[in-house]
């Protein structure tokens, strides 16, 4: 079971790099949406996978990097790091959920 939490870390890191330079669900909605919020909806999901990739890192540090108990500071460091990263997560995957909101909006409204 000791290395689930780098299988974890793994994970995360992967999903970060696909939404970084792989995901382009984004540039196929630039058709029907206005370009300007397509560009910050392009960018809101590049940051997101480069905290996703900054995560990965903490999850992994978090569990094999701290062996010796003088390392508390460091440790409570991290996990705040987590903390707020798994924030910023959420709060960028917000906007984007009401950035389609809006889109969704917009199309019944033309019909």
């Amino acid at each position: 079971m000791h290395y689930l939490p780098g299988i974890f870390a793994l994970l995360v890191g992967i999903a970060g790099w696909f939404y970084l330079f792989y995901s382009r669900a984004a540039h196929n909605l630039s058709a029907i949406e206005d370009p300007h919020l397509n560009r910050l909806r392009i960018r809101l999901r590049r940051v997101n996978g480069i905290v996703l990739l900054a995560l990965a890192a903490c999850f992994y540090a978090a569990y094999y990097g701290f062996n010796e108990p003088q390392d508390q500071r460091s440790f409570v460091f991290v996990l705040m790091t987590i903390l707020l990263l798994l924030m910023a997560t959420v709060i960028l995957a917000l906007m984007d959920v009401r950035l389609t909101s809006k889109l969704r909006r917009r199309r019944q409204n033309r019909s």
